[in-house]
Parts: structure tokens; sequence; C-alpha cells
């Protein structure tokens, strides 16, 4: 279809679906919106490839700003990949933005993309939004908490969170907000339900709604790319088929005692 590889796999009006490496299609009849999305203003962190940000503007927001880096150097790399992570998604074609404006030009969109990293984000630069939305970008990066305390400072609505679950931490810890660390070479956290609950906590959010858990499977753009470095059977073969994920949403909270 095009000479770069699309993240996200997005169904087209000319009859095309872009080959993702990640096929979250059925994961947005997971997610329930919050009523402000309706000619509310949103932003979707690590828009990639946008599907997330034109699904919010096909449930009627007035405007969406999509946010991400361009450069494959201001990726969060672990330090022994850091000289060699941005030549491998280079060599791929992963080439960051080109996909969105693409998608966006055939689907008719007004959804709008700016080069940011979120640790960037500022109120006074960018504005407040009714509904922030982030797609499993949380384990990609170092610092994840500060990453949702940045999106708490321009969220003067909700959150929508779908992100990804460690599996092996769902069942041997599902009480215990726990995390693996590193559990791929290009992932920096998975966190169980607990722990990523825990995080929201921590940056300032209170959940006000969680989904089921919901397996978002490879895209057609996948090509049997190995599943991880999982730890157990029963944890392969999920990865094998897709990712264990969860939705949630959640508000911004004033300091406690305050």
């Amino acid at each position: 279809m095009t000479s770069h590889a699309w993240y996200h796999t997005i169904d087209l009006p000319d009859g095309t679906t872009t080959e993702g490496w990640s096929d979250t299609r059925n994961a947005a009849t997971h997610v329930r919106w919050p009523e402000t999305i309706a000619g509310g203003r949103c932003l979707d962190v690590g828009t990639f490839d946008g599907f997330w940000a034109f699904e919010m503007e096909r449930h009627g927001a007035r405007e969406v700003l999509g946010l991400d880096i361009d450069d494959p150097d201001d990726v969060d790399w672990p330090y022994d990949t850091r000289a060699s992570g941005p030549v491998h998604l280079r060599a791929r074609g992963s080439l960051m933005g080109r996909g969105f404006e693409e998608a966006k030009l055939k689907l008719g969109s007004s959804a709008t993309r700016i080069c940011l990293s979120v640790y960037n984000l500022d109120p006074a630069v960018h504005g407040r939004f009714d509904v922030v939305n982030c797609g499993a970008l949380i384990l990609h990066l170092a610092h994840p908490v500060l990453a949702l305390e940045r999106m708490r400072e321009v969220c003067s609505g909700e959150l929508v969170l779908i992100e990804s679950l460690d599996p092996v931490l769902e069942i041997a810890a599902r009480r215990t907000p726990a995390a693996r660390f590193a559990p791929e070479p290009d992932k920096w956290w998975r966190a169980n339900t607990a722990g990523l609950l825990a995080m929201v906590d921590r940056a300032g959010f209170d959940v006000t709604w969680l989904s089921p858990r919901f397996l978002v499977p490879h895209g057609p753009g996948w090509k049997g790319r190995q599943a991880g470095l999982l730890n157990s059977v029963a944890a392969r073969r999920l990865g094998s088929r897709g990712g264990l994920h969860r939705a949630l949403r959640a508000r911004p909270r004033l300091p406690r005692g305050t």
C-alpha cells in the first residue's frame, strides 16, 4: 500500500485496510467514551498512525489533536539500544507521522497531529482538553507516572487509558500492584491491573470506570513477530495471539487532604 510500515490497522473508505502491526479495531468496542467527547476538544497521546484520534472524531469530537514524536532518536531507548534502535526503526520503515497524514487524507479527517513528547505537554501552550486519550503508550515509557502527570495537567474532563497488561502478573499477583520491568527489549514496563490503577492514582487521577480484560490481536503487518520474553507457556500462547489489555476512565483530582 505504501513504502512505510504501519502500526495501526485502519479501515479506509476505499475498502482497503492498512497493514498495521496491531489491530485495535475490536479494542474500540470495549471503550466507554465520556459523554463530553461529543463536541469536545480532545487529545490523543502517542497517536502514531492516528487510530484513536480518528475514533474520537467518529464519536463526535469537535477538535482532535494527535500528539507523538517524529524522530526515532527521541524514543525512550534504554542505554544499550540508544544507538542501534533508531537505525532499526528507520530500516524497518517505521516513519512516525507519515501514516497519520496518509490516513487523515483518505478518511477526510480534520484531526491535527503535532510533533511533541508527552513529557513536554504544557497547558499554557497546548490548552486543556475535555478528553485525553492514551492507547498502549505507558509500557514504552521510562517515566510512566510523569507522563500521566503531564496528561493530568492538560485534562479538564476525563482521561481514557487503554493499556497492555502483564498476563503472568494478572494471575500470580492479581491483588498486588506490580509491573514487570523490561518485559520485552522495546518496552520498559508491563503492569498488572492493580499496578496500572496505582500508577494512575499516583499521577493524581481518580478512576471512574474499568473495562473487562480484552485481547488486542496482532495486525496483518505483524508477520510472525515473536511474542516476547514472557516466562510461562500460557503467557507465550496468549502473546502469539496478541496482547491482554484493559481500558479505564479517570478524572483529575485535587490533592487529597485539601
